[in-house]
């Protein structure tokens, strides 16, 4: 009679699969954070590109009086509640540079460094009267953005 084998694994098989996905987990979990937090920056980001139409077309047509009044239209009528969400809690444009500022307050990881903030340039300079003539660029960079690098969206770092 031939003897049976016992099939299956063994326990240190077992400790070394565990102790694989252990050290896999360490890796991916704090990566899968911060791509959720720079999902949800992306809100932000998309938020900004409706007012970026705006203070491009107000500053083509009048300048940058029609900035300024694009501003006041921003923060005295519901136009600033319909851009706010769980994840935006402030919304500003500048009077005088035209600058969009958003605040993040929704996403606890980015603490008090939440502002994402895009300014208006012409050929690397600020938007005035007598600097209107060539394409509106806007630089969202560290140097105008109170958040992390890490966070910020592809074209801001």
């Amino acid at each position: 009679m031939k003897a049976q084998m016992q099939k299956g694994f063994t326990l240190i098989e077992l400790m070394i699969v565990v102790a694989i996905i252990g050290i896999l987990a360490a890796v991916a979990l704090p990566a899968y954070q911060d791509y959720t937090v720079r999902a949800k920056v992306a809100e932000g980001m998309i938020a900004a590109s409706a007012l970026k139409v705006g203070v491009t077309d107000v500053f083509a047509d009048n300048g940058i009086a029609g900035i300024k009044n694009y501003a006041t239209v921003i923060a005295t009528t519901g136009e600033q509640s319909n851009l706010k969400t769980d994840i935006i809690t402030k919304v500003e444009v500048s009077e005088t540079t035209g600058a969009i500022s958003l605040t993040l307050g929704g996403i606890p990881q980015l603490g008090t460094a939440n502002v994402l903030a895009y300014v208006p340039q012409i050929n690397g300079a600020a938007i005035t009267d007598s600097n209107s003539t060539g394409s509106i660029t806007w630089d969202c960079s560290t140097a105008t953005t109170t958040i992390i690098d890490k966070f910020l969206p592809a074209n801001c770092r």
